[in-house]
């Protein structure tokens, strides 16, 4: 603390001056939190925009034939066949997380995208949950709460939507200062580096998830395993189509036919395994039963 006496106009004037953080440690905590910002900015960015991808290249949906039955078809299918029912609808849904995934890389348009992104966030959240999706969904949450950590961080900014346009406009055209600390780079050349195995890392993870939502399900495969068993006069109808696995790695798949003839009916299942994207899927045991008409 400071204090400072000027004579002005013949009185005494006291300025007094408090500093209780250095000005070099304030700087320091407004680049860490600057660069922490910007980590989760291109964790969602790389994140939504694989999910966006996959989504408009025709991918993580059920555009095939399926049969839905409420008692036996889990919700993640349930909602995968509801989307996937028009392949134009379902690649539109894409175009909502990667737009604004690009938008939020942008450091002008970051607001905007993270905006966007958490309203598409919010409502994959209540629907993961909703629909009993298994750990996938606390992963929804999570993305939701760090794009919620992005719109605190630019709250000063979004309060200016709420200025009128005379106001709005006054803004504008007032000067804007540039801190020093701007300048200064983000992160020291180590954490870069840490940094760069980290986004590697995610990377290859984000295309193993690509992989398996663009590849062919469990039911070709499944299919072919059971052909020999069909006689001349009988033919294969798929019942149900169960997966369940851990964000694209060690899936498994349950897969029923129903083996129709004129006498009875053969219901055969399939369970099948697929260790990660890069792998087909592998048909690990066949069981059938028989029931007459």
């Amino acid at each position: 603390m400071q204090y400072g006496r000027h004579e002005a106009l013949g009185k005494e004037v006291v300025t007094v001056q408090t500093s209780s953080v250095p000005a070099s440690a304030t700087a320091s905590t407004s680049t860490r939190w600057a660069a922490t910002l910007r980590v989760i900015q291109i964790f969602l960015a790389i994140t939504f925009g694989t999910y966006g991808l996959v989504k408009v290249i025709g991918g993580q949906y059920n555009y095939g034939d399926w049969v839905i039955d409420k008692k036996t078809v889990d919700g993640t299918s349930l909602v995968w066949a509801f989307y996937g029912y028009s392949p134009m609808y379902g690649r539109f849904t894409g175009l909502f997380e990667l737009v604004p995934a690009i938008l939020l890389l942008i450091p002008r348009t970051a607001t905007i995208g993270a905006a966007a992104l958490f309203a598409v966030a919010l409502n994959v959240t209540a629907m993961d949950f909703g629909f009993h999706y298994p750990a996938v969904k606390y992963f929804a949450l999570g993305y939701t709460v760090l794009l919620g950590v992005l719109l605190w961080a630019d709250r000063q900014k979004l309060s200016l939507l709420l200025l009128s346009r005379e106001q709005a406009r006054a803004v504008a055209v007032s000067p804007s200062s540039v801190p020093a600390e701007a300048s200064r780079p983000l992160f020291s050349p180590v954490m870069r580096r840490v940094l760069l195995v980290a986004a590697g890392l995610f990377v290859l993870g984000a295309a193993n998830v690509a992989m398996l939502s663009i590849s062919k399900g469990p039911e070709p495969v499944a299919r072919r395993a059971i052909e020999d068993r069909v006689g001349p006069n009988e033919r294969l109808e798929l019942l149900r189509s169960r997966q369940t696995g851990l964000i694209g790695v060690d899936w498994t798949a349950t897969v029923d036919y129903a083996v129709v003839g004129a006498q009875s009916t053969d219901t055969v299942t399939v369970h099948a395994r697929k260790i990660t994207a890069l792998l087909p899927w592998r048909v690990t045991q066949v069981t059938s039963t028989k029931r007459s008409q």
